[in-house]
């Protein structure tokens, strides 16, 4: 075992945080660098393993995470030339993704310990130690023909071994996964590599990211004497949690988010409503990788993109109405087989034996036959603002801005047809448009209004329109109550889940 000095200080985890600024970016540094070492040894078949695991240390059950590749790997005198010459790496004269030498440091934003082993040759695997304790006195170890961890090929695999308790939360195999996804996404794309993740069940493979929504623009923008750039953007017809544009440096390496730049963060940008990618070669990352260096190539670049954000704007407006209008067509059409099915019910008394209309099938209740499946958003929207219908129509109704003397209403009849008008600016709507259950019940109880007043006269018109009203407050209410049985001989009762 030979002790080793690093350039490091009491200052060592001020620069990590600067550099990593969550422990998501903290091991994306050990992929970048299993990346950058796949690319130096010219491996075809490279891959990338991530692994959450509980691993046995020292005798006790620790949570880990260990990060393996199969390239090119190192023995003990490049790990000690790598650690005393942190900041200087030979990265510097690469187009690499490892963060300059430093990212082996990132280890003490998740762990307590890194056991970092590599084999180059079919030599004898070396093993480097370090620990967060360490790391203020500049302090490491290198252990020659590790027997702990031992390799029989080329490659490097790094054991984060003590997850700190407040850390280990946002690392799931989920998380990971789809951040890997996004990072990673032209590497993928290229076959450069590939990623594997698991977490103690089997390896999956993480695929590139999809993007999704509508194509909204695929074109080269001309940036003069600074070259040329690339632009992909699909417009998402609502917010997505996570939908960004990805700015791209050299070789498609992924360096930021455009709203991470202050003057992006603004709408059409802003509103997570966009996906997609700008890549210009001749971009180039900033040190703590947070940015794009905002010089000459990109100031040109920015100007570019604001000149696109009128008819950005535009689309995005476009892809809304139509996806909103084909969503509630086919809402309706899906109350439309459920009232079939319930006026079979209310005439013979027996559930049917089989509904299409509902995603939970483990139950009779209303609730669940009302459960609808969201509608996803797909690439190609249709332009038509209302789903085929199955006859006979039950729900004659259609939405529409209502004139000013009935603004106040939820709904009013069509003498002229005999439809039933929905206001679309009412709140009640606006507010269980958002939800597809609660609007198949909103419009389920238009229906139930129209036929109470078909029964009654439209002497209950106001009534009846009240209804609608009590109707769409206690839809969100239903499913925080159940109805239980006591014990034999007691009363029913309500009970709040």
């Amino acid at each position: 075992m030979a002790e080793i000095r690093l350039q490091t200080g009491s200052r060592v985890f001020e620069v990590l945080a600067y550099l990593c600024h969550s422990p998501l970016e903290a091991l994306k540094q050990f992929v970048e660098n299993a990346a950058d070492a796949i690319e130096q040894s010219e491996n075809e078949d490279g891959c990338i393993r991530v692994r959450l695991d509980n691993s046995t240390h020292n005798g006790s059950r620790l949570p880990q995470i260990i990060i393996e590749d199969n390239g090119i790997g190192m023995g003990s005198e490049k790990m000690e030339h790598i650690l005393q010459n942190i900041g200087n790496s030979e990265k510097l004269q690469h187009v690499l993704r490892g963060e300059k030498g430093v990212g082996i440091l990132a280890f003490a934003l998740i762990a307590d310990e890194l056991h970092l082993s590599s084999c180059n040759g079919g030599h004898t695997p070396s093993c480097l130690v370090l620990k967060r304790e360490w790391l203020r006195e500049g302090k490491g170890e290198i252990i020659e023909k590790c027997s702990q961890h031992r390799m029989n090929r080329p490659g490097t695999r790094a054991h984060l071994i003590d997850i700190l308790p407040e850390i280990a939360p946002q690392l799931t195999k989920a998380r990971l996964k789809q951040y890997l996804s996004r990072e990673f996404a032209n590497d993928l794309r290229r076959n450069l590599y590939t990623i594997q993740i698991s977490d103690g069940h089997g390896y999956e493979a993480v695929e590139p990211r999809i993007f999704s929504g509508v194509p909204t623009m695929a074109s080269v923008i001309n940036l003069g004497d600074m070259g040329n750039a690339s632009i992909q953007l699909y417009t998402l017809p609502f917010e997505a949690e996570g939908a960004n544009i990805d700015l791209c440096g050299r070789a498609g390496i992924r360096l930021c988010a455009l709203t991470d730049i202050e003057e992006f963060k603004k709408e059409p940008w802003l509103g997570r409503r966009l996906e997609g990618l700008v890549r210009c070669d001749r971009f180039r990352g900033t040190a703590d990788k947070a940015a794009v260096v905002q010089d000459e190539v990109y100031t040109a670049l920015a100007e570019a993109l604001h000149g696109l954000e009128a008819q950005i704007a535009e689309k995005i407006v476009q892809v809304t109405k139509e996806y909103r209008q084909n969503r509630l067509a086919e809402i309706m059409n899906r109350v439309d087989r459920f009232i079939g099915y319930f006026i079979r019910y209310k005439e013979t008394g027996e559930m049917p034996k089989r509904t299409v209309i509902a995603s939970d099938k483990k139950g009779p209740d209303l609730v669940q036959k009302l459960d609808l499946p969201p509608v996803r958003p797909t690439n190609r929207i249709p332009v038509s603002t209302r789903a085929p219908r199955t006859q006979p129509v039950f729900l004659h109704a259609d939405l529409c801005v209502p004139p000013e003397n009935m603004s106040q209403l939820r709904t009013w009849h069509d003498n002229g047809n005999g439809s039933v008008k929905v206001n679309m600016l009412h709140t009640d709507f606006l507010s269980s448009e958002k939800d597809d259950k609660r609007c198949a019940w909103y419009l389920f109880s238009i229906w139930a209004k129209k036929q109470l007043l078909d029964e009654y006269g439209n002497d209950s018109e106001a009534l009846a329109d009240e209804m609608v009203g009590l109707f769409s407050r206690a839809g969100p209410l239903l499913n925080q109550f159940v109805v239980r049985p006591r014990s034999p001989g007691r009363n029913v009762e309500t009970v709040k889940t």
